[in-house]
């Protein structure tokens, strides 16, 4: 929000404002402007640093993965040169000096410290750094010549001090193979230098350090950092612990330096080669950022205070121009706006202006909507009364008109000629539909006035339903239908007025009833579903158009069909169900039913536990 819309907040009353308080008032809007940007400020800090760790993470990862992979390379060679003097003629026949003739020449090439010929008890049989023939003493690093005669494999050993030169070293080591089984084994022997140069190669930015470390955790090449070959190395024992071939953790080196530490372990030696970079370097350039940032928001922060006291003095004088103007709106007079300097202030002594203009039409509008307001309560107070009165006044003669007509049609006071009787039975039919109508014309009445009284009980839904189906089974005799009850769920106790819930399911038949063709058979559910007593109404007629479904619980509303229309009716009967059943606090839903018809569901929320059997023992004890 800017500073404008700030001081447009502030409320104007009778006492003059000094230039102090209006002070205080612009300096806690800069206030509550400057705490976003201090926010801001902070999750870009954070946001800049959880960016920066994740460059260093797949920096360092990808650094370490590719020395790893050079490794590899370097002890791959080395291993198919071993192979190649595995399958050596000489081996094949034991000729031990003609091997150690063709070992001495090859070593040089391989930069080898010696190459070595071994039995399975660890005896060399042949060793470049001593002569042929010389009494040799048992390998050293025999963990690894024993790994060999056990897979068939090669295997790279983890460092060892040399038993001839006593220096640091590792074997790269090769089986020999005679008829399947392992017959001896030759192992290359690298000094640790090889590994060093080669680290040093990659030519890594100052202060970050590489290390090659075996399985134990030894370091077997370093570089970048002074320390001896052979020692443990703290960052590399960390990601022996962890199963993750790859990953960074943050650490300290043995002088106390904390540090970044990306890993990749060798898939073919099983060894660890780590990239360290010091955290003050890897967040060299963000301190610089972040210190210059915040130097910049203090400033700026300087500069809004230094502003908000020099404009304040003028944007009080300002804004105390302005309380005769709201003075003279509460007083209903016409507000003066003159200029005042301050565009802001301006603008509120427009608004003031305005808000005059404004108050008094809402005024006008408001005395013209009670006006309205209190004259349709008139007229619906009037249309409600004329609506009971005449169908009260209605329903007394029609019923006494329907009565006569039923007993002249039914032959009680003497028989009826064939043309009059027909006629006569026309006129108790159409007298019987007015009775109908003016019925539920005086339910919908009641309804929508809230007179209508509902006297709640639990009830067992089932009886209601076998009560409106027996209340219904004269008409359905007549129309040459069947009903069907599904009881799945027998004993459940709604909260219910009895006579307005067989009511409504009265008319859900009728409906049905009145959409069902000659023949067709109606099936009426009763269950529970979740909290609520279910009861529906499934019949075999038409279905509900699509473009009647948004009004299917209008009122006087019919599906504009012929037949609908033949099938006659009110257009009550719906909207009196969803009236009854809203009372009850239920809902009542329709759609088509797969292959034909209309499925109208009633839902009456069921009665605690403890209510429902009791119930139910009253209704077996009475039983």
């Amino acid at each position: 929000m800017t500073l404008a819309a700030k001081l447009q907040r502030l409320r104007f009353d009778r006492s003059r404002r000094s230039s102090r308080s209006i002070g205080a008032r612009i300096l806690q809007v800069v206030v509550s402007l400057a705490g976003p940007w201090i926010l801001g400020f902070a999750i870009f800090a954070i946001c800049v640093y959880q960016n920066e760790r994740n460059h260093i993470t797949n920096s360092t990862i990808a650094t370490s993965r590719a020395l790893a992979s050079a490794v590899n390379r370097e002890l791959a060679s080395t291993m198919l040169a071993a192979q190649v003097l595995a399958s050596s003629p000489f081996l094949a026949s034991d000729d031990f000096a003609a091997f150690h003739r063709e070992a001495t020449k090859i070593a040089p090439m391989l930069h080898a410290s010696a190459i070595l010929l071994a039995d399975a008890t660890g005896q060399q049989l042949v060793n470049t750094l001593r002569p042929s023939g010389e009494a040799l003493p048992l390998r050293r690093n025999i963990q690894n010549l024993r790994k060999v005669f056990e897979t068939g494999q090669p295997s790279v050993s983890d460092l060892f001090l040399g038993s001839l030169t006593n220096q640091p070293s590792i074997v790269v080591e090769v089986p020999v193979l005679r008829d399947g089984h392992v017959k001896y084994t030759i192992g290359i022997a690298l000094v640790t230098d090889r590994l060093g140069d080669l680290l040093t190669g990659q030519q890594l930015p100052p202060d970050w350090v590489s290390t090659i470390a075996d399985s134990s955790g030894a370091i077997v090449a370093r570089a970048g950092y002074a320390g001896p070959v052979g020692t443990q190395a703290l960052p590399v024992r960390l990601s022996a612990m962890t199963a993750a071939r790859s990953g960074l953790v943050e650490t300290s080196r043995h002088d106390g330096t904390r540090i970044f530490v990306g890993f990749s372990k060798s898939d073919m030696s099983d060894w660890t080669v780590a990239i360290s970079v010091p955290v003050s370097i890897a967040f060299h350039d963000l301190n610089l950022l972040l210190r210059f940032g915040l130097v910049g928001l203090i400033a700026a922060l300087i500069i809004g205070f230094a502003l908000a006291f020099y404009q304040s003095a003028q944007i009080a004088r300002a804004v105390q121009s302005l309380i005769p103007q709201a003075l003279a709106i509460g007083h209903g007079e016409v507000p003066a706006g003159p200029r005042l300097g301050v565009r802001e202030v301006d603008e509120v002594a427009q608004a003031l202006d305005r808000a005059d203009r404004l108050v008094k039409t809402r005024t006008a509008e408001r005395d013209s909507a009670a006006q309205k307001e209190e004259e349709a309560k008139t007229l619906t107070g009037v249309m409600s009364e004329f609506v009971n009165n005449v169908s009260h006044e209605l329903r007394t003669p029609l019923t006494s008109i329907a009565a006569s007509l039923g007993l002249l049609a039914g032959g009680s006071l003497h028989p009826l000629p064939s043309p009059t009787d027909r006629l006569v039975s026309i006129a108790h039919a159409n007298a019987q539909r007015l009775v109908r109508l003016v019925n539920d014309i005086l339910d919908i009445a009641r309804l929508e006035s809230g007179k209508a009284i509902f006297h709640y009980a639990s009830i067992e839904l089932l009886a209601s339903v076998k009560q409106a189906i027996d209340a219904n089974g004269a008409i359905v005799q007549a129309q040459g239908l069947s009903i069907r009850l599904d009881a799945r769920s027998p004993f459940c106790i709604v909260r219910a007025d009895d006579d307005r819930l067989v009511q409504a399911l009265t008319n859900l038949l009728s409906n049905a009833i009145k959409f069902s063709p000659p023949g067709g058979e109606i099936v009426v559910t009763v269950e529970r579903a979740e909290r609520m007593g279910r009861v529906t109404v499934r019949d075999q007629g038409p279905g509900i158009p699509d473009e009647f479904r948004a009004r299917i619980f209008g009122k006087f509303a019919q599906a504009e069909t012929g037949d609908a229309r033949r099938k006659g009716g009110s257009g009550l009967g719906l909207n009196i169900v969803q009236q009854i059943v809203t009372q009850h606090a239920g809902a009542v839903t329709f759609d088509n039913a797969p292959g034909g018809g209309a499925i109208f569901c009633l839902d009456i929320p069921l009665v605690d536990e403890a209510t429902g059997e009791l119930v139910a023992r009253r209704r077996d004890s009475a039983a």
